[in-house]
């Protein structure tokens, strides 16, 4: 009778205890719910940040080396994460693998285009794309592409929707498209290979590769970075974010952006310091050193600001949607406002 009195009780208390948790879940999700907090919120204490290893990226370089970020953000640990090309870095933000960072402005808005939960905060630079030729090719108009081998980092990128406006403008087309130009996608590390190797005769690429295939004679620019569309107004990098991000951390996102034009001001008043800054940055990621010469006058060609340009943007949604990237070109909802960008950041430009 002991035995089945204390088994008895074993399992009254057995049951006691699961009610008392289950009872004590459905408050605490209920707290949560009602309070409008998530598990993920809450739990959050780090930053991911994604850029590339590309000169263009120079204010998320800076910030890092300068500890930027981590005296905006002193609340969270700051991670970051660096990709080669913007469709990877797309892939990474939608999914959650990073928060915040910088990208091309294709990439974002073919994204944001295709339904992901995309938003645009502020410029990070313009300019600093080019076109580059092998040393032997002659080039003297955006005619002369016809029939040429020409790369870009990927498809849809920054760099190939600048491709694409020119051969617009020259009534030629790509090879896809039935036309004569063969379009191929390459890193840009890799394009002094290929010109020496005559696999390729041009390139659409970033800064500092532009300049490094220059002073190296590897290849020579046919088209400087205030001559390609846009005339180097285009938004070059750009900060981008999700939606939700914005919607239930506007702090955080501001605190970035704050930080994010601390180190365009750094840029702009020691550009020999920030030189060196982004040259050990670009060594330590890609494990590509290039000379401080290089950096140099990659910074002579592009220009590190917050500002944003909507309008030049918009001209790539209407291109990008002509070569099939997307359906549509609609850009509403893609601009975070202006009201909410720190007052001491360069406004959007419409």
């Amino acid at each position: 009778m002991f035995i089945s009195l204390k088994k008895s009780l074993k399992k009254s208390t057995v049951k006691k205890t699961i009610l008392l948790t289950l009872t004590l879940l459905l408050i605490s999700g209920a707290f949560l719910y009602f309070t409008g907090a998530s598990e993920e919120t809450a739990a959050r204490s780090e930053i991911t940040i994604g850029y590339f290893p590309n000169l263009t990226h120079g204010t998320a370089m800076v910030a890092l080396e300068r500890d930027y970020f981590a005296e905006e953000i002193a609340d969270f640990e700051v991670t970051t994460r660096h990709f080669p090309d913007g469709s990877l870095f797309m892939d990474a933000l939608t999914t959650g693998a990073i928060d915040i960072g910088l990208v091309g402005p294709g990439p974002a808005l073919n994204r944001y285009l295709q339904g992901a939960d995309v938003v645009a905060l502020a410029g990070a630079s313009t300019g600093g794309n080019l076109l580059v030729t092998a040393p032997e090719v002659e080039f003297n108009r955006a005619e002369d592409l016809d029939g040429f081998r020409i790369a870009t980092p990927a498809l849809g990128c920054t760099h190939d929707l600048q491709l694409r406006y020119m051969l617009a403008e020259t009534d030629l087309t790509t090879k896809r498209r039935g036309g004569s130009v063969d379009h191929r996608t390459h890193p840009p590390a890799s394009i002094s290979g290929m010109f020496r190797r005559g696999q390729l005769d041009a390139a659409v690429v970033s800064e500092p590769w532009a300049s490094r295939l220059e002073m190296e004679g590897e290849g020579q620019v046919a088209l400087e970075w205030d001559e390609v569309p846009w005339e180097g107004d285009l938004p070059n990098t750009i900060v981008v974010t999700r939606g939700e991000i914005v919607r239930e951390e506007p702090e955080l996102v501001q605190q970035f952006l704050q930080a994010q034009q601390r180190a365009v001001s750094y840029i702009d008043d020691n550009p020999s310091a920030a030189a060196e800054i982004i040259q050990e940055s670009i060594a330590s990621i890609s494990e590509q050193h290039l000379d401080l010469e290089i950096i140099e006058s990659s910074l002579t060609r592009t220009q590190f600001t917050s500002e944003l340009n909507e309008e030049a943007v918009k001209e790539m949604a209407e291109i990008s949607e002509a070569a099939g990237f997307i359906e549509s070109s609609s850009l509403d909802g893609f601009f975070v406002s202006e009201d909410f960008v720190p007052e001491d950041l360069a406004g959007h430009s419409q």
